[in-house]
């Protein structure tokens, strides 16, 4: 694989500069990750990454990504106890806008997915990272980038040093710094412009706490009901290593989540079937609660400037940040370490292909974010007339998709990244759904003429209340 040169610099050693670096070392002869941060020696939480507590979803797309980047690490993570679930009833309790999916029947392509803690995984890619001998891992922070504005390039960083600044080449920097990024700031200092930003602001705080549930109370392992229309709190819950449980509960569009563990079993019992919400009630909490908040999903648009430095890129967050309650945000930088890859393969300098191509992955899965946000979860932005007619029409399909094997393992599919970006079902897929839809219909007419409960659950919370009237 062709060389482009001695130096490449990281800044910041997240699960994204982790995988930047990782790629980088095929193409440097030295990569140098720069972190501000102390970094443990064992899987553990640390200050740089305050969300780190809170529940973190690995995609199946997620994995598939890593095992490319890093032989064995799905497997080492097994062995270490990082529990896997695939995607059957007996593994998974899925609610996704009101509607229950994945439970009520096997699906025909199962997939796996792989639930380390975020301080697990982070520790196991850093390990492999550290292991790699062109690559160093340095405790230091970087002031700012250097520019040479006669050459229109990047050509290193210059690092915090006492009163001082101290100058590294490099040619290329990656700035995996995530939301809090200056990179905008440095540009309009170089006398770029300042890349457009595109916000939803979706006001999401967490609330979370570890837990101890008794053995054989929970035969599952992901639990999970998202926010919807009306309903602005959620709830997520999923079994890591070591045998403890993350409870994560959320409030959308500025709403307050649960204050206490009480309160989060009062949440439970609301939205979830009675034997979930008890074996909660049955937890030991592990720990203080924490809470985090997330105020604005937030795209910089980089693949719209007309100039840009050579020598620079921004990767994972600082790019683009997702409404963490969908759980994409590190399948997302995994994939944009491909990105990175084939940039590198066509140019030294591969800031504007990684930025288009960045763009082009992203675009489909922040549009159905922002609908969904938008349009069912209470947030605020920029909201085009036809993102309410295809809410309308998605809420047809994944209620078809409740009771129907095929829609619903379609959905689970395109919402784990698998088969595609895209969530637009091909027209076979929009046929099935009408036909569903009306035989559906058609049973409930006929139920209601002959005085017989309906035969099939409307929605999610129907399937909530049905559980709790028939249970002993």
């Amino acid at each position: 694989m062709a060389r482009h040169g001695e130096h490449a610099v990281v800044i910041a050693a997240s699960i994204a500069g982790l995988c930047a670096a990782r790629v980088l070392s095929d193409f440097y002869d030295r990569v140098t990750v720069y972190e501000r941060d102390d970094l443990p020696q064992e899987a553990a939480n640390r200050p740089a990454v305050p969300q780190g507590q809170h529940l973190h979803l690995l995609l199946a797309r997620g994995a598939e990504e890593l095992a490319t980047l890093f032989p064995g690490l799905l497997e080492d993570m097994v062995a270490a106890g990082v529990p896997i679930v695939e995607n059957r009833p007996d593994c998974i309790y899925f609610g996704a806008a009101g509607h229950l999916l994945g439970t009520a029947h096997y699906l025909r392509d199962e997939f796996t997915a792989y639930m380390p803690s975020r301080p697990h995984l982070e520790w196991q890619i850093r390990r492999r990272v550290e292991a790699i001998d062109n690559i160093d891992i340095v405790r230091q922070l970087v002031a700012e980038p250097r520019y040479d504005a006669g050459l229109q390039r990047v050509t290193g960083v210059l690092l915090e040093s006492g009163n001082d600044a101290s100058a590294v080449p490099a040619e290329l920097v990656v700035d995996a710094t995530g939301r809090g990024t200056r990179l905008p700031v440095w540009l309009e200092q170089w006398g770029f412009e300042r890349p457009r930003e595109d916000t939803v602001d979706v006001g999401i705080t967490y609330a979370t706490h570890h837990i101890r549930i008794p053995d054989g109370l929970l035969k599952e392992k992901l639990v999970v009901n998202g926010a919807s229309h009306d309903e602005p709190l959620g709830l997520g819950m999923l079994c890591y290593e070591g045998g403890a449980w993350v409870l994560t509960t959320f409030g959308t569009g500025k709403a307050e989540p649960p204050q206490n563990f009480a309160q989060m079993c009062a949440l439970a019992d609301k939205i979830l079937p009675e034997r979930l919400a008890a074996a909660i009630r049955a937890g030991e909490p592990i720990g203080d609660i924490a809470f985090h908040k997330y105020p604005t999903s937030r795209w910089r648009r980089y693949d719209k400037l007309k100039n840009f430095p050579a020598g620079i890129l921004p990767f994972g967050d600082a790019v683009v940040s997702y409404n963490p309650t969908f759980g994409q945000g590190m399948t997302m930088s995994m994939l944009q370490a491909g990105n990175l890859r084939r940039a590198l393969e066509k140019s030294a300098d591969p800031a504007r292909d990684f930025n288009r191509a960045t763009a082009k992955i992203t675009y489909p899965v922040w549009m159905m974010d922002a609908i969904g946000d938008l349009t069912m979860h209470g947030a605020e932005g920029h909201t085009p007339w036809w993102y309410h007619r295809v809410s309308r029409l998605f809420d047809q399909f994944l209620e078809a998709a409740e009771s129907e094997p095929v829609l619903a393992e379609w959905f689970l599919r395109r919402f784990s990244l698998l088969d595609s970006l895209w969530m637009i079902p091909s027209p076979k897929i929009i046929a099935r759904t009408m036909r569903h839809n009306l035989r559906c219909w058609l049973a409930e007419r006929r139920a209601a003429r002959l005085g017989l409960p309906p035969p099939e659950p409307a929605s999610l919370y129907a399937v909530t209340e049905r559980s709790r009237s028939t249970s002993p």
